[in-house]
Formats: structure tokens, C-alpha cells, sequence
């Protein structure tokens, strides 16, 4: 058996201008592809773990306003379920992912650049931070061959990643604005520069060593073997990783051994035990009021800061997960 970074990848990215912003427009894209079908944690899919900790963020109370929109990919393109002009609430959008289904290849850099454009161009001339939440498990397959995004897998991994590679282009999107643009991340996208954040939910999956061992048509044909399947998993593992830390977002890995807690987490839950009660409000406000380092476990929507939103996010979700309330 070898690791095969089959990517349940939550991927959330932000574009903020460095100023106070008024809102947040974030924008959820969810793979829906034939391989989220396969197993994750023990006795959940990826796609139902996809869909677990997508309900998860959007229960977490945001510190300012927030706009969504709602996308889904699979075959060759995407679709776009609710707009940002829809002014859907984060109830809306999660009943929407929990009622989307599978279908078949993965266009996952046509889909992803194509969310960067539309945030981009969303109210460009105001200042917001700008999200894309993306739950996948990688595994590009299909982007048309036209699309400023298409290329084919990197030869090599990130950060040394080939020259029109889809990866390359990608990350490039991601920090420039222009797929065919390299350049810092730190540099802003022309022409307000505005600054790409990208938060990875990455779920390892395993596969057997063996030929054939992807589940979609149109696979790469380096892919064919289990050597093959691997080394491709582990270079996109290194590319999510490593575009998660080039622009200062958070990255999870999560494997089948992942204790079900972390892998699928109730948003409230501070101590880490599937339960949301009196124990994580007594965490939050022994740290309320103070700034914290990324992944501070209080700090449920990644802030910086121990605030009031921290504690509405447990008294909203106070009891989700506990078979009593005292400890």
C-alpha cells in the first residue's frame, strides 16, 4: 500500500486589500467528482467528510458580515448554485451541499481559477475579504484544454513546479492574478493588491500497488501505476501544502488514522473532544480579549483574536456532539 494524497482538500483562500474590510465574500467549492465516493476516515467517504467540514466552517460565527456563494465541479466545468448577488445565508448554502451528489472527472484548475476571477471582479472597487473555501481530493483530470488554467501534472514538485504545469499556473493565479504571471505572493493582485490566503483541509487516502489504481476516466496515463499513483497524490500533496504556506493560510492533513474529532470537527469544540459545552466557553474567555498565534484552538474563525465571536460560536453550537453537558 502506498499513501496517495487523494485529496479530500478543503481549500480556502482570501483575498484581502490590508485594509478594514466591510465583509467577507467567500465562496464555497465543492468537488463532486467519482472519487470522493472512495473511503476516508473509517466509515465516511470523502465526500462525506467534505461535506462535514464544510457545515463545520459555516457554523463557525464569522467576526464581520459575510456574503457566500456556492459551486460545485465535476465532468468539465462547474456550476455556480448561488451567486453572491443571491445573498444566500450560510443555512441556505449548507442545506445546498448537503443535498449536492457525485458525479465524474475533475476539472479542478478550471473550477479554481475561475473562483479567483469571480471574487476578483465581485465589488472590485471596495475593500472585503474575499474567501474560496474548496473541498476536493485533487486528482486534475479534466480542464479543457483552452482554459487559461490547463496544463498538464508538474514533472516535478512545489515549489520547483514545471513551467505551464497546471500546478504553475494555479499557484500563479492564486498570487498574481494572471495564471501566466509568476510572482510573489506578498506582491498583490493588480490592480488594488489584493492578497490571496489559501486554507487546505488535505485527506490522505491510501491505494493498493497496483495498476489502475485511480477511479475516473481520463486520468493522467502516469498514473497507471501504483509507483506512479503515488508519486502524482504525494506532488499534489506538496503543491496544496506548500501554496497553503507561500500564502500564510492554514493546512490539515487527514488520514484514514485521524481521530474523528480532528478529521470531522463540531465548531465550538475547543478542548478537542467532540462535545461543545461548558468546558470550551470556560476556554474562551480564560483567553478572551487576548491576540493568538494561527491555530490557537479558541480561536475558532482564525482571527488572531479571542473575541465575542469565538464565544457565540460555542453558545451557537453549545451541546453538538455531547451526551451530557457536564463534565
Amino acid at each position: 500500500m502506498f499513501p496517495r494524497a487523494a485529496m479530500g482538500v478543503a481549500c480556502a483562500a482570501a483575498l484581502t486589500s490590508g485594509v478594514a474590510s466591510a465583509d467577507e465574500h467567500v465562496l464555497v467549492l465543492l468537488d463532486r467528482t467519482g472519487s470522493m465516493s472512495l473511503q476516508s476516515v473509517p466509515g465516511k467517504t470523502r465526500f462525506q467528510v467534505a461535506k462535514e467540514r464544510i457545515n463545520a466552517f459555516l457554523d463557525i460565527v464569522p467576526p464581520q458580515p459575510t456574503k457566500y456563494a456556492f459551486w460545485t465541479f465535476e465532468g468539465t466545468g462547474y456550476v455556480q448554485v448561488f451567486s453572491f448577488a443571491q445573498n444566500k445565508t450560510a443555512a441556505e448554502v449548507k442545506a445546498a451541499v448537503n443535498a449536492a451528489a457525485l458525479g465524474g472527472n475533475t476539472p479542478l484548475a478550471h473550477s479554481v481559477c475561475a473562483a479567483v476571477d469571480t471574487l476578483i471582479n465581485y465589488l472590485p472597487n471596495e475593500f472585503h475579504t474575499k474567501r474560496i473555501y474548496m473541498a476536493t481530493d485533487g486528482e486534475e483530470n479534466a480542464t479543457p484544454t483552452t482554459d487559461q488554467c490547463y496544463g498538464a501534472n508538474s514533472s516535478t514538485a512545489y515549489p520547483n513546479l514545471a513551467t505551464n504545469s497546471w500546478q504553475w499556473k494555479v499557484r500563479n493565479k492564486a498570487c498574481t492574478g494572471s495564471a501566466n504571471a509568476p510572482g510573489p505572493c506578498s506582491g498583490g493582485i493588480p490592480p488594488a493588491g489584493l492578497t490571496l490566503i489559501v486554507d487546505i483541509d488535505h485527506l490522505y487516502d491510501f491505494v493498493p500497488f497496483q495498476a489502475n489504481a485511480l477511479t475516473e476516466d481520463g486520468e493522467d496515463p502516469r498514473a497507471r501505476s501504483g509507483f506512479a499513483a503515488a508519486t502524482l497524490a504525494n506532488n499534489d500533496a506538496s503543491f496544496f501544502g506548500g501554496l497553503s504556506n507561500e500564502t500564510h493560510g492554514r493546512y490539515a492533513g487527514i488520514t484514514p488514522a485521524t481521530p474523528p474529532a480532528q478529521a470531522t470537527p463540531v465548531p465550538g469544540d475547543a478542548t478537542g473532544d467532540g462535545c461543545v459545552n461548558v468546558s470550551d466557553r470556560q476556554a474562551v474567555l480564560a483567553q478572551y480579549g487576548q491576540s493568538v498565534p494561527p491555530g490557537t484552538p479558541t480561536d475558532f474563525n482564525r482571527d488572531g483574536i479571542v473575541n465575542i465571536y469565538d464565544n457565540n460560536t460555542v453558545l451557537q453550537n453549545y451541546g453538538r456532539g455531547c451526551t451530557t453537558l457536564v463534565k
